[in-house]
């Protein structure tokens, strides 16, 4: 808790001495692993990302959670070859594993194995039919084959043992799109589930300042989408500033205005689950300085995201592409050339809404300015707020 402090306040350095510390005595502590494998990257630190689970992992090499912790860090921050080494290693320690299977194949397809990702993924499914990841990544390694007929398959069958699997879905939407099959534009509704709604009761010229105090670290997240800019640490919405409080209750009403234009539809993942009301599970603040932008991805933890404006260099005016959000354009890894399916061009006191199954990204912008935003996931609920 100490280091989680010291890097709240912004100390980096001291926080990572305190993290580093603690390690060393105690190698088993998977949160003080996972927090400072994301903080070194920020701080222009990334080549130590992974530094102290190779130690600790030396100093305790039969403590599984640390195995699972070093797999799923080295996965996030998307480091190839120490996952394929360590997944290698639990096998060789553990014995066969079908979720260590799977990340076998993702840190293959990513060096550019994608056959033998392909045969191991079959095998893997061969073994165990009902593990879901496995499909889901099996129909990733599909696109990137030039196969969407099996993309196809392999991620309806993921949808269909995840229903509310939001990577399965987005896959899915590829597929249909290649095989220019007409259920693309029911599963992907840009014009009906891209809802953009106008903030009220915000002042923005505050939220800015607040906003802008809080980007304190140099670099992107290595585990995020954005480049050439910064992401808040933590939930924001945990935080207590007047400012931030008031920019949560008006999201939440404009979330309930846009909500109620989602027409029913007891088949399709999105509008299916739409009770009208929503729970905040992650929420933060992006700072993009010049050339910044988003890559092309999705939100695998939500059912809804978003991107709120808060304000925008005077390049982004509404008026021309760049800075604007692009959806529909899926991530780069596929080797695909797709144009997007629907652009929408920001304002400053915007907020537009979608399904976090939707492919979408920025596109790049060049100012003296940043472009300052806010961003969250939220999941359904019902009245009482109980979990949909």
């Amino acid at each position: 808790m100490h280091a989680h402090l010291l890097a709240d306040v912004g100390r980096y350095a001291d926080a990572v001495d305190e993290y580093r510390m603690l390690i060393a005595r105690e190698p088993r502590i998977v949160d003080a692993h996972e927090t400072l494998a994301r903080l070194l990257p920020q701080i222009g630190r990334g080549a130590e990302a992974l530094d102290s689970y190779r130690q600790a992992l030396r100093a305790a090499p039969d403590w599984g959670p640390l195995w699972l912790s070093a797999l799923g860090t080295a996965k996030d921050l998307r480091d190839g070859e120490q996952l394929l080494d360590w997944a290698l290693a639990v096998e060789s320690r553990f014995g066969p594993d079908t979720l260590v299977t799977t990340l076998r194949a993702q840190a293959l397809t990513w060096r550019g194995d994608d056959h033998v990702a392909l045969d191991l993924l079959q095998t893997g499914i061969a073994a165990d039919p009902r593990y879901q990841p496995l499909h889901s990544t099996l129909a990733h390694v599909a696109l990137r084959l030039g196969d969407p007929a099996l993309a196809k398959a392999a991620a309806l069958q993921a949808a269909q043992l995840a229903p509310d699997d939001q990577p399965s879905w987005a896959l899915l939407s590829v597929a249909l799109r290649l095989l220019d099959d007409a259920r693309e534009h029911w599963l992907t509704d840009y014009d009906a589930h891209v809802l953009e709604v106008d903030l009220e009761g915000v002042d923005l010229g505050a939220t800015q300042a607040c906003l802008t105090g809080l980007h304190t670290t140099q670099h992107q997240p290595a585990e995020q989408s954005l480049r050439n800019g910064t992401q808040t640490r933590g939930d924001l919405f945990d935080r207590c500033e007047t400012e931030i409080v008031a920019l949560e209750a008006a999201l939440e009403a404009a979330i309930d205005v846009a909500l109620s234009r989602v027409a029913p539809d007891c088949r399709h993942p999105f509008a299916r689950r739409n009770t009208g009301h929503t729970r905040f599970v992650g929420a933060w603040s992006v700072r993009l300085r010049s050339s910044g932008h988003h890559i092309d991805h999705i939100h695998p933890s939500g059912w809804l995201s978003s991107a709120c404006y808060v304000s925008l260099p005077p390049e982004v005016d509404g008026t021309g592409d760049p800075g604007a959000l692009q959806f529909g354009v899926p991530d780069a890894a596929l080797g695909l050339d797709l144009p997007p399916r629907r652009i929408v061009r920001p304002r400053a006191g915007q907020l537009v809404l979608f399904p976090s199954y939707f492919w979408h990204g920025t596109i790049p912008f060049e100012s003296f300015e940043p472009r300052l935003t806010v961003a969250f996931d939220a999941l359904p609920v019902d009245k009482s707020g109980a979990p949909q």
